[in-house]
């Protein structure tokens, strides 16, 4: 198996990039603490001292963003509640 990323793979990331990058600093840190470094929503409450429903609410704005640049697709607002 080889170590090299084909073109789709390098385009995907460089997409989950700009994501990243277009995230406020509050979502980056809660997506990053719950996705790379798996801490728990109460653990990331206590660390920035915020309650568990703004972490919700920081990891449900980052995964929008996600979303959108991975599916190269731009919502309006209202179609997130569908």
């Amino acid at each position: 198996m080889s170590a090299r990323l084909t073109r789709a793979q390098r385009q995907q990331l460089r997409r989950a990039e700009r994501a990243v990058d277009n995230m406020s600093p509050m979502q980056r840190e809660i997506f990053l603490g719950i996705r790379v470094d798996e801490l728990s929503y109460a653990e990331l409450a206590a660390l920035h001292g915020i309650t568990v429903a703004d972490v919700e609410h920081h990891f449900a704005g980052a995964l929008r963003i996600l979303d959108r640049h991975m599916h190269e697709r731009h919502h309006k607002w209202w179609q997130f509640w569908r």
